[in-house]
């Protein structure tokens, strides 16, 4: 499935790779320890240190979801070169001093790679929240909880490496099971997010000025020039005349084109003069349309949700809650 869609769209194509890498290092184990073993003592260290390139390809799957660009393969070599060289001089050597090196490496890795993952989200969901009104929808959060369960995973095969324990074997297995069936569902839906986000960054570009740095100068200062009511006017008007928010899957691009300006100026204005997003702008709207419509009719909260320009009750009900302190069926009960 990941082969057939991967075709066509980049993030199912990296996670593709990835399993395929860790069903090749899974066949391998099952043929060493059940069909023939060549590696004799080295059998367990080997395979160990195998198990440990899950590290770098953790790597490669949280690049692909908070980036809309491949990795560079510096990058990706740089990650997993030091597992091959590593390896190498294990089945050199038969070192118990290179072996719990390599052990302790991949550590040390696995920690900095889990700290830039909650990094990467929190710099991609305020991305999000820049471009998009319903961010909500497209939010990564659930990466963080991946990698709450891939830190979990990791002290488990630590135990079940140094103890030699079947039970713990065993639990690290049926771990992988959820953690690999989890992460395929989440990347399988994910992609819609990742090609508009990329999609948003390409209609910017082809907004942009193309003349030279010095013209762009001039009109840089010509625009700081003009009070900044006329373009909040402007804005104003867009919301409170057009109703642009009732809009659900409204984005910066979006309103931006209707503004007539690009999406880079229209996101610093809102988040230098007005201090908010564009995410938490957008909503305060559709909140403000949504009391008035508790106030004045007994519409079904699916309707008002609809109406006000949420796409769901989830979201409506998420930022309600979060904007006024109460739930839209309390608030109608309060005002009625």
């Amino acid at each position: 499935m990941l082969y057939l869609k991967g075709r066509t769209h980049r993030l199912q194509r990296v996670l593709f790779w990835l399993m395929l890498c860790l069903l090749g290092v899974s066949c391998f184990e099952f043929y060493v320890f059940f069909i023939h073993n060549f590696l004799g003592s080295q059998l367990r260290p080997v395979t160990n240190i195998l198990q440990l390139t899950a590290v770098p390809l953790c790597l490669m799957v949280i690049y692909a979801v908070t980036h809309d660009r491949f990795m560079q393969w510096k990058i990706v070599l740089a990650n997993i070169l030091p597992y091959a060289i590593a390896l190498a001089v294990y089945l050199a050597s038969n070192s118990a001093v290179a072996y719990y090196g390599i052990i302790g490496f991949g550590g040390i890795h696995a920690i900095g790679i889990i700290s830039y993952g909650f990094v990467a989200i929190n710099h991609y969901n305020k991305e999000l929240q820049d471009n998009f009104s319903n961010a909500g929808q497209y939010s990564i959060n659930w990466l963080r909880y991946m990698l709450l369960l891939y830190i979990g995973l990791a002290v488990t095969w630590t135990m079940a490496t140094f103890n030699d324990s079947h039970i713990m074997a065993t639990i690290y297995n049926l771990m992988c099971v959820v953690i690999f069936a989890l992460l395929y569902y989440f990347v399988y839906r994910q992609e819609n997010m990742v090609e508009a986000l990329a999609t948003s960054n390409t209609e910017d570009a082809a907004r942009m000025p193309t003349n030279s740095p010095e013209d762009n100068s001039a009109d840089s200062a010509e625009s700081n020039s003009q009070p900044n009511y006329l373009f909040a006017d402007r804005l104003e008007s867009v919301f409170s005349k057009g109703k642009i928010y009732l809009n659900a899957t409204l984005t910066l691009n979006d309103l931006a084109r209707e503004l007539g300006t690009n999406r880079t100026y229209l996101s610093n204005y809102l988040n230098q003069q007005l201090h908010t997003t564009f995410y938490e702008y957008v909503n305060q709207w559709r909140v403000r349309r949504a009391k008035e419509l508790l106030r004045a009719n007994s519409l079904p909260l699916e309707d008002i949700a609809l109406q006000s320009g949420f796409n769901s009750m989830s979201s409506f009900r998420r930022y309600f809650i979060a904007h006024t302190g109460m739930s839209p069926l309390e608030y109608r009960k309060a005002r009625t």
